[in-house]
């Protein structure tokens, strides 16, 4: 049985983004605010190739701890998965086109995906060909 390429982790919502403005005595936004906004700006190739190759190296070492109980406990609790690499609804538009392909309309640039591993290496492959340009 094969794994679906895109998993959503978190779509566009306003039940969400009011409890996230409720928790911290309203600061969360202020917290957020930066964070939110780099999800949002699209990455130069270079700038993506460190982004994907970072992500990749976090799910070859979630792949790693995942062999022992403490190591997949340690990736139950960060959220780390050997098979998924995290990404917002921008930078997964992104690595779609760079391969060729159209995002579903499910995606949203405010929402969080996670991408299969497998398509991720082929980007990467793609985007060091491109920069080698």
């Amino acid at each position: 049985m094969s794994l679906p390429l895109i998993k959503v982790v978190e779509g566009p919502s306003d039940a969400l983004r009011s409890a996230s403005e409720a928790s911290l005595f309203g600061t969360s936004p202020l917290f957020s605010a930066a964070s939110k906004a780099a999800d949002l700006a699209p990455f130069d190739e270079g700038q993506l190739y460190v982004f994907l190759s970072f992500r990749r190296s976090v799910a070859l070492d979630a792949e790693t701890r995942s062999n022992w109980i403490g190591g997949r406990l340690y990736n139950w609790c960060t959220g780390s998965e050997p098979d998924y690499i995290p990404l917002s609804g921008a930078h997964l538009k992104q690595v779609l086109a760079l391969r060729g392909y159209a995002a579903p309309e499910i995606v949203k640039n405010s929402g969080r995906y996670k991408l299969r591993v497998d398509f991720v290496d082929r980007a990467l492959a793609a985007l060091k060909a491109n920069l080698a340009n």
